[in-house]
């Protein structure tokens, strides 16, 4: 099974391609964003290395969101058309849970923050289940203080990664004192190696969509939205 798998939510343009379990390939930039640019091109490179055209895919896998309106929207986009032309389907994974997959660790609860600014977080409750990744809470908008709230009610030990918890690390730890964990720094990025090995275990199950039916999950306004209200 080959899926091109293509994340665009965050500051990070990556793509991979995948066969079944095994990741052939994938470019990840983590540099400004400017998706507009840098995400296609960053595509096609990739599938001509890999000597590989677009009617070899199976699916296409993409970040559905949260994360940035205009890299989402971008992303989305990409996906859609590569999967119309192709008459393939789409996987769309939530992009906290493939945050959250950066880390594997089955003794502990993992927590993938996302900092959606004005105080406000993405965030989502995960374990692992001997290979399989579990939703424990599913991804939503909130604040640390309600995510540490409640937080208080689950006595496993917790592991936190993602942009939001580097930026209320001392908040968490002062909080969740030993039981709060804080992944790597190479953790805390989104990639489409993960997004694809996500992508992979929901294609498994029968979790895809038609190319028309996917729309991006940004589970608040945006920022004019908000204005206006």
């Amino acid at each position: 099974m080959k899926i091109l798998s293509i994340e665009s939510a965050s500051v990070t343009a990556s793509c991979a391609v995948s066969n079944g379990e095994n990741i052939l390939g994938e470019y990840t930039l983590n540099h400004k964003k400017t998706h507009s640019e840098k995400l296609m091109p960053l595509i096609e490179m990739l599938m001509k290395d890999l000597d590989l055209n677009l009617t070899d895919m199976d699916y296409i896998a993409i970040s559905e969101g949260p994360g940035s309106y205009t890299g989402l929207r971008i992303g989305g986009a990409i996906a859609k058309s590569m999967a119309f032309a192709a008459g393939i389907e789409i996987i769309n994974v939530p992009t906290l849970k493939s945050l959250g997959a950066n880390i594997f660790d089955e003794n502990k609860l993992i927590i993938p923050i996302m900092d959606a600014r004005a105080g406000r977080i993405y965030t989502a409750i995960y374990k692992w289940n001997k290979e399989q990744f579990e939703v424990v809470k599913e991804q939503y908008p909130c604040t640390i203080d309600e995510l540490l709230e409640l937080l208080k009610d689950y006595e496993e030990a917790v592991i936190f990664n993602g942009d939001g918890s580097v930026n209320y690390k001392e908040k968490i730890a002062n909080k969740l004192k030993e039981k709060a964990i804080f992944a790597a720094e190479r953790f805390n990025y989104l990639r489409a190696s993960t997004l694809a090995s996500v992508a992979y275990s929901m294609a498994l199950k029968g979790n895809t969509i038609k190319p028309r039916d996917f729309k991006p999950q940004y589970l608040r306004l945006s920022q004019a939205e908000r204005n206006r209200k």
